[in-house]
């Protein structure tokens, strides 16, 4: 007999492979020592040691511990043929995941017709139990149900971790970055702070020209429009009104552009060559996920945020000599509200390696998850025997098997409400999630709740499924030991019936 069994990847393929190896081995040993028909002995010698303990008024002791016996056995050899015995030879299919969906969606919905099967690793195959062949079909089977019933909402986490992890691969991009932030907007910042008045910049402003891409610097005159780059540069050609008497240029070479040229110019502009560091796909989840004009700025926005500053120089020059300039590319308002925000410095410090964390917690637990169920698989045939082939073991065992797979569900469910949180909480205001920037406060705690998610939903549900599989066990074994009742009962009283015939009533 063969089982294809679905796993959700390939971790899960291997490590089930080699629990199903192992385990086996150990049945296999077990049966050759004999250790696997220890509990029918050790049923024959409890039967027998219950009988003689019992009086003379129990009737026909022979045949009441034969009945006895034979319930026992019955249900004991349903165990051993059904749950322990490795009758079908398992051939695990790595399931493939619809990648549309998971983009999309934030959820991973497998398809078990699809993937490449194996059935053996190392050179070795590997066999399973009928039982629990058919327990691994159905925990798969009800998750991958459950996880393609959650709504389809747009994965905000990972358009953020994938733009956080983008990099600026291009040295010269970089180093042009760094030349455009020390000339164009260190100096047009500068002039801004000097010239604001007396009560401050508006909170819009101050957000807008916290980066290099301020839609005010490009748009009011006289920043960008009226600062240049500091020497001639490749992909903008000399342009007599413009580079008249500035040195190293001329006809058909390169010129000073200005900083909003600069910043928008076509292919060459800093902002389009920015934006090609972010793969293709990542900028069409984005426009598919934020109808606003400001979305693209704002993920550059991020990506500039999320990548190292460079070099800061002091800035030079009439009327600003003495000071520096130490803004970087991204997001300094959001660690000023951060600062401004937070009340302790617990919080603080906790909330800085909550984020890390997170990302490695969420990629190990399913490797835990299915070392777990590696580990279960491993110790059954120990389990089951040393229990003298318990009904109450076999059922605990069983929902043990079945919380752990479904657990998948519960992570997947983790992440649909923190992709779900992020939508509730910021509301109208996705660019300024986007781009790195809100309520530091409500995104150290937000980070705290998700976490949570990720470790009490899980732990509530073994709890609660432990103690189902505690009580389908125990009335599954009671339902056998009162089948055992009954036998006993109607073989005492046939023992009493001959008896009664045999002796004419005269006992």
């Amino acid at each position: 007999m063969n089982a294809d069994l679905m796993t959700f990847g390939y971790f899960e393929h291997v490590v089930l492979m080699i629990g199903w190896v192992v385990n086996n081995a150990i049945w296999g040993m077990l049966n050759e020592s004999m250790v696997a028909a220890l509990p029918f002995v050790a049923l024959v010698l409890r039967e027998w040691y219950q009988a003689r303990r019992e009086g003379e008024d129990e009737g026909n002791k022979g045949l009441l511990t034969l009945n006895r016996i034979e319930a026992g056995f019955y249900a004991m050899i349903l165990i051993y043929g059904f749950c322990t015995a490795p009758i079908m030879s398992v051939n695990f299919q790595t399931g493939q995941y619809d990648e549309t969906h998971w983009k999309q969606c934030g959820t991973k919905v497998y398809d078990s017709t699809t993937g490449g099967g194996s059935g053996a690793i190392g050179g070795r195959t590997a066999k399973a139990p009928l039982w629990w062949a058919a327990v691994h079909a159905v925990s798969h089977g009800a998750t991958n149900a459950a996880v393609a019933a959650l709504p389809c909402t747009p994965d905000y986490q990972y358009i953020a971790t994938t733009l956080d992890g983008t990099e600026i691969a291009d040295p010269t991009l970089r180093h042009q970055l760094n030349e455009f932030q020390k000339w164009c907007y260190g100096l047009a910042k500068h002039k801004l702070l000097r010239e604001a008045t007396a009560n401050g910049l508006p909170q819009d402003l101050v957000i807008d020209v916290d980066w290099i891409g301020s839609s005010y610097f490009l748009n009011t005159s006289g920043y960008y429009d009226s600062l240049h780059a500091d020497k001639p540069t490749q992909g903008f050609p000399y342009d007599s009104t413009r580079d008249a008497g500035r040195s190293g240029t001329g006809p058909g070479q390169p010129g000073y552009p200005t900083c909003k040229e600069w910043w928008e110019a076509g292919s060459v502009g800093l902002k389009a060559r920015l934006a090609s560091q972010v793969e293709t796909d990542t900028w069409d989840m984005v426009r598919a996920t934020f109808s606003s004009g400001d979305a693209e700025d704002a993920a550059l926005r991020r990506v500039l945020a999320a990548n190292p500053r460079g070099s800061q120089s002091p800035i030079g020059g009439a009327g600003s000599a003495g000071s520096s300039i130490t803004e970087g590319y991204g997001s300094d308002w959001a660690m000023e509200k951060i600062n401004g925000m937070v009340q302790g410095l617990g919080l603080g410090l906790a909330s800085m390696a909550a984020a890390p964390m997170k990302g490695i917690m969420v990629d190990a637990l399913p490797m835990v998850q299915w070392l777990t169920v590696m580990a279960i698989v491993m110790v059954l045939p120990f389990l089951l025997v040393f229990s003298g082939y318990s009904w109450k073991v076999t059922g605990l065992v069983t929902f043990l098997m079945f919380g752990t797979i479904f657990m998948t569900f519960w992570w997947q469910l983790a992440t649909w409400m923190d992709n779900n949180l992020t939508e509730i909480l910021y509301g109208n205001d996705m660019d300024g999630w986007l781009s790195g920037i809100g309520n530091a406060k409500e995104r150290m705690v937000r980070w705290f709740v998700v976490i949570a998610m990720y470790l009490v939903l899980p732990a509530l549900w073994m709890g609660m499924l432990g103690w189902a599989g505690y009580k389908g066990g125990q009335i599954a074994s009671q339902a056998v030991e009162g089948g055992q009742k009954e036998v006993s009962a109607a073989g005492k009283g046939g023992g009493d019936k001959a008896k009664s015939i045999a002796t004419k009533g005269k006992f």
